[in-house]
Order: structure tokens, then C-alpha cells, then sequence
């Protein structure tokens, strides 16, 4: 039996150097992307960016085999969501703001900044994977790139569709009964 020679030192240090580089070319080329599904999630930048650079952490060590893969942006983007979800539940949870009590009493919004704090809110009323979902669908991703993201069946990722657009149709048909929003 002979043993295959040992590769020498310099195409070792070629070989880390292609893989860093090849991993520096993925971030740079998918940053805001992952940012910003991560922010459809929580609305807290800062959050979303611990929960990014968590995952991109362990990204990088396993970049080896991550780098491989067809689709490399699925596995970073499970990744970091699930990373999102565990720094979501080491919060204090926010006091839920009693909207329908409180509908009569709110003015059609002044600006585009009160039209996405609105937003947020009605967002943040979803449950976690139909947000999730609901961000990748903004995105343009498939059904199918969905629910392999997000490790769901295709049925699921097509229900939870269907709830978030009657959500919206239901606050649409609430906010044309209560007046113009």
C-alpha cells in the first residue's frame, strides 16, 4: 500500500486563501440580502445584524463544505433565521398595543414613516413562519425555494400564503368600513 504524497505547504496556504476569498465574494455579494429578510422578521436592525453575523461566524467555519453546496444563500439564510429565532426569544416581549380597541381612535397616518410603523405592527401580529415566508415571497423566491429554506412543505409554505393575503384582505376590508387609512 502506498500513501498519496503530502501536498506541500504552499498549495495548503493556496488552497485557505481561494476559500476565504471565495467566502469574502459570497458576503459582499449577499449582505443586504440576508439583512434584509432578516429585518422583514424582527424590525430591529441591530437584532438582525447579531443574528446575520452569528451565522456568517458559523458560516465561515464550515465554508468548506457550505461553499459547496448548489444553493450556498438557502443554508446561510436558514441559518441566520434560526439564529434571529433564538435571539428573539432571549427578549423581553414587547406589550401587544390593543388595535382593535383602539381603531377608532387612530388617524390616517401623516407620512411614510407612520405608514411602515403601521405596517410593522400588522406584521409583527403574524406568526414567525408566515413572516418568514411572507419575506422571502417579497423577495421573488418560489414556493419550492421556500419551503427548502425554511425546511416546511410546499403545502405549508402555500397555506401560509393564502393566511397572510387573507389577513390582509380581512384589515384591508376593516379599514375601508372604518374609513379611509
Amino acid at each position: 500500500m502506498t500513501l498519496a504524497p503530502a501536498l506541500p505547504p504552499d498549495d495548503d496556504d493556496r488552497r485557505a486563501q481561494a476559500l476565504r476569498a471565495s467566502f469574502e465574494r459570497f458576503v459582499a455579494e449577499n449582505y443586504s440580502r440576508l439583512l434584509s429578510f432578516l429585518q422583514r422578521q424582527c424590525f430591529d436592525r441591530h437584532l438582525a445584524e447579531d443574528a446575520l453575523h452569528e451565522a456568517l461566524i458559523v458560516t465561515m467555519d464550515k465554508w468548506h463544505v457550505v461553499g459547496r453546496h448548489e444553493r450556498p444563500l438557502f443554508w446561510v439564510r436558514k441559518t441566520a433565521w434560526h439564529k434571529l429565532l433564538t435571539l428573539q426569544g432571549r427578549q423581553k416581549p414587547a406589550a401587544a398595543l390593543p388595535l382593535d380597541a383602539m381603531a377608532q381612535d387612530i388617524a390616517e397616518p401623516a407620512g411614510s414613516h407612520e405608514v411602515e410603523m403601521v405596517l410593522r405592527y400588522v406584521l409583527g401580529r403574524l406568526p414567525v413562519q408566515q413572516r418568514a415566508v411572507l419575506a422571502l415571497m417579497v423577495e421573488g423566491e418560489t414556493d419550492e425555494a421556500i419551503a427548502l429554506q425554511l425546511g416546511l412543505a410546499v403545502t405549508t409554505v402555500r397555506t401560509y400564503k393564502s393566511d397572510v393575503r387573507k389577513r390582509y384582505r380581512d384589515l384591508a376590508a376593516t379599514d375601508d368600513e372604518a374609513g379611509p387609512a
